[in-house]
């Protein structure tokens, strides 16, 4: 007998737009072979009848419902994602109809669950492997964000028990995992791996376009400093050596032009220079908190830890 898989996954403000990118197919992927291409039209969404900006989504669902005035932290979980999938051979023994109508069950459920009025997307991607459901749940209760609460420990506990459970009340062949067993099923260790190969996919896009976009604002910005500037002069009186004939003895002065430590540049390439120091800060900015995001910290550990280490994690 199969197992049923239900994995959560944590989403702040700076993977949100990845995420889309990635279940949406917004962006084609080179480097993942698991998709074929040919079959993305047989993707998708539950909840949405066409794509949407997952940003403004999830903003939507967030002040629908907020109750106070204070703003959302930036580092604030906005997303519990749930990868709802089971092995091949499961889903191969399913007809189309069957097939839809299990992942049908799955929205139904976790929306009975969580509200459905906080369920931004449930994305059923078929162009893959196996396939598998994106589920995204914005975890708001009494009227704020409440990530830490709304998916603690016994609610985990509550997806391993209820989900298999509802799934076999509704016909399907599935069991949940062991409970306090450190054996992981196989096809849950290929999906986690998956994942983290297509997070790690896009970080690493994302990042060698922000490089070659900071590149060329660091070019731009030392060829805007090439600009035409002349160096600011100064009148200042400074002595001759030579004493006044008629001034009792005093010392005959001379004005000199002498340069200050200014320069002076013309209106308009003053303004490109100070745009150009704005892009790159602002550029800046996006490699940091792209690096701060919950794929990048998985990329960082992957440079020194082997999947099989993280799978007995």
């Amino acid at each position: 007998m199969s197992y049923a898989v239900c994995r959560m996954q944590k989403v702040k403000s700076a993977g949100l737009k990845g995420m889309q990118f990635h279940n949406q197919r917004e962006r084609k992927s080179r480097t993942n072979d698991d998709i074929d291409h040919e079959r993305t039209r047989e993707n998708y969404d539950l909840k949405n009848d066409k794509n949407i900006d997952y940003n403004e989504r999830v903003k939507e669902i967030i002040e629908s419902q907020k109750t106070g005035t204070r703003k959302t932290r930036k580092d604030a979980v906005l997303v519990n994602e749930l990868l709802v999938t089971s092995d091949r051979d499961f889903f191969e023994q399913l007809d189309p109809g069957e097939q839809k109508r299990f992942f049908e069950e799955s929205y139904k459920l976790f929306s009975e669950r969580y509200g459905k009025q906080n369920i931004a997307y449930a994305t059923v991607h078929n162009d893959e492997q196996t396939p598998h459901m994106h589920l995204g749940v914005v975890p708001m209760r009494d009227g704020k964000l409440q990530g830490k609460n709304v998916f603690n420990r016994q609610e985990l506990l509550w997806l391993q028990d209820k989900f298999p459970e509802h799934m076999k009340k509704q016909g399907f062949e599935l069991k949940r995992g062991e409970r306090g067993s450190d054996r992981k099923h196989i096809e849950t260790a290929k999906f986690k791996k998956q994942t983290l190969e297509k997070e790690i996919d896009f970080l690493e896009k994302n990042l060698a376009v922000k490089k070659d976009e900071w590149t060329a604002y660091s070019d731009k910005v030392k060829s805007d400093l090439e600009v035409p500037a002349k160096r600011h002069m100064k009148s200042v009186e400074v002595p001759t050596g030579e004493k006044s004939m008629f001034g009792l003895g005093k010392e005959i002065m001379k004005t000199e032009k002498k340069p200050t430590k200014n320069v002076v540049i013309s209106e308009r390439d003053y303004k490109n220079l100070v745009t150009a120091a704005r892009d790159n800060d602002r550029l800046k900015q996006h490699v940091r908190n792209l690096m701060s995001t919950d794929m990048a910290r998985e990329y960082k550990k992957l440079s020194f830890v082997s999947f099989d280490e993280i799978f007995r994690s």
